[in-house]
C-alpha cells in the first residue's frame, strides 16, 4: 500500500491568504498546507512564513478559517487558545489567525492578551473572501473659521504691519496666506481637533525679506494661527482593498508594496453618519507607530480653507525641526479640543519649536 502523502491539498482560501502575503515580502519563503513532523507529533499548518527582518531569521504561522459567517458565525477563542499551544509546540515567533468570518468579542480579548494576531485578508473581487470588514470608524467635519498671520522681526526692528491684510504679505511675488493654508491643513489633518484656537510656529533659518505694500521688510520668524468649528460623525461602513490586511486589534489596513487603492463603502463625509460628541478614547491617539503600508482610516471634510495659487517657496527657508509632521502633533489636547461643538470653551493653543 502506498503510505499516504503529508502534503495537505491546498484550500482555496489558505491559497488566497499565501498570495497575498507573497506580496508583502518578495524575499520570504511563504508556502500553504505545510506538514511538520516532530516529538509531539505531525501537525499541519495553513501558511508559514519564512525570512529575515533586521538580519534574524523570523519564522510566523497563519491559521486561516473558512468558516461560513451565516451558519458558523465568526471565529471564537477556542480557536485562539488552540494557536497558542501550536505557536509553543512549532517554535514560532508569531502567529495569526485569518477568519473569514470576523473574530467574537471575546476572541479579540483573548488575543490580545495572549500576543496573538488576528486578521483578515482583502483582494477586491475575489469570489474566494466572502467576508468583508464591516467597522465603525469616525470622521470630522470642519469649518475653518479664520486663518491668521504673524511675522516676527529681527529684535533691533520695529514694524508695524497693522492693517496690512494677509494676502498683500508676499515672497517672490506668490502670498505668504497660500502656504500659510497648507501648514493649517497639515496642522488639522494631523490632529484630531474640532474646536478651538491654534497656532503653530516657523523659525527660519536666516532672516528673509518679505514684501509688503509700503515696501518689504526682514522676517526670522511665521505663526500660522486657525480657528475652527466641527464636529465628529460616527459611520458604519465596509472596508475593502487590492490587495492587503485588516488588523482587528490595531484597528487598521495594511496595503501590500505598490498598492495604493482602499475602498470604503457606504459612506458620505459630507452629510452621512451618527453625530457624536467624539470617539472612544481609545481611538482618539493619532499613533506613530505606523508599519510600512499601514493605513489608519480617519476621513476628513475642511471647508474655508481655501487653496491660494500660486504658493511660495517657504518651506525649504524654515528650520528643519519646525517642517517635521511630528513637530504639527499637539500633545496634551484638552477635552474641548477634541469635542464637538465647543467653539466657545476650546482654549488656545500653541504648537512651540523644538
Amino acid at each position: 500500500m502506498k503510505r499516504p502523502s503529508l502534503k495537505k491539498r491546498g484550500k482555496p482560501f489558505e491559497v488566497v491568504v499565501r498570495d497575498v502575503f507573497r506580496l508583502f515580502d518578495q524575499s520570504a519563503t511563504v508556502e500553504h498546507g505545510r506538514w511538520v513532523v516532530g516529538t509531539y507529533g505531525r501537525r499541519e499548518l495553513d501558511v508559514t512564513i519564512e525570512g529575515t527582518v533586521g538580519g534574524i531569521a523570523r519564522k510566523v504561522i497563519i491559521e486561516c478559517k473558512d468558516y461560513n459567517p451565516k451558519k458558523t458565525g465568526p471565529v471564537g477563542v477556542e480557536t485562539v487558545d488552540a494557536l497558542i499551544t501550536k505557536r509553543r509546540l512549532v517554535g514560532a515567533d508569531l502567529a495569526l489567525i485569518c477568519s473569514n468570518a470576523g473574530f467574537t468579542s471575546q476572541a479579540l480579548r483573548e488575543a490580545k492578551g495572549e500576543g496573538i494576531g488576528l486578521i483578515s485578508v482583502m483582494r477586491a473581487g475575489d469570489s474566494r473572501i466572502r467576508f468583508q470588514v464591516q467597522e465603525e470608524i469616525y470622521t470630522r467635519r470642519i469649518k475653518v473659521d479664520s486663518i491668521n498671520l504673524r511675522v516676527h522681526f529681527p529684535e533691533q526692528l520695529s514694524v508695524d504691519l497693522s492693517g496690512v491684510p494677509s494676502d498683500a504679505i508676499t515672497f517672490r511675488g506668490a502670498p505668504l496666506i497660500g502656504w500659510a493654508c497648507q501648514r493649517a491643513s497639515l496642522l488639522i489633518g494631523s490632529n484630531p481637533i474640532v474646536a478651538g484656537s491654534f497656532t503653530i510656529t516657523h523659525r527660519l533659518k536666516e532672516p528673509v525679506r518679505f514684501e509688503v505694500p509700503s515696501g518689504s521688510v526682514t522676517v526670522i520668524q511665521i505663526d500660522v494661527s486657525v480657528r475652527i468649528s466641527g464636529g465628529w460623525y460616527a459611520h458604519r461602513v465596509t472596508l475593502d482593498a487590492k490587495a492587503g490586511i485588516y488588523d482587528w486589534l490595531r484597528r487598521r489596513v495594511r496595503l501590500t508594496p505598490g498598492t495604493n487603492q482602499l475602498f470604503i463603502k457606504n459612506i458620505d463625509i459630507m452629510n452621512g453618519g451618527e453625530a457624536i460628541a467624539r470617539p472612544p478614547d481609545s481611538d482618539l491617539g493619532f499613533s506613530d507607530d505606523f508599519m510600512p503600508g499601514e493605513v489608519a482610516v480617519w476621513p476628513l471634510s475642511v471647508s474655508g480653507l481655501d487653496s491660494i495659487e500660486p504658493v511660495p517657496p517657504i518651506d525649504e527657508l524654515v528650520v528643519h525641526e519646525d517642517m517635521a509632521l511630528e513637530n504639527l502633533r499637539i500633545r496634551d489636547l484638552p477635552a474641548e479640543a477634541y469635542t464637538s461643538n465647543s467653539v466657545s470653551a476650546a482654549s488656545s493653543l500653541i504648537v512651540p519649536s523644538v
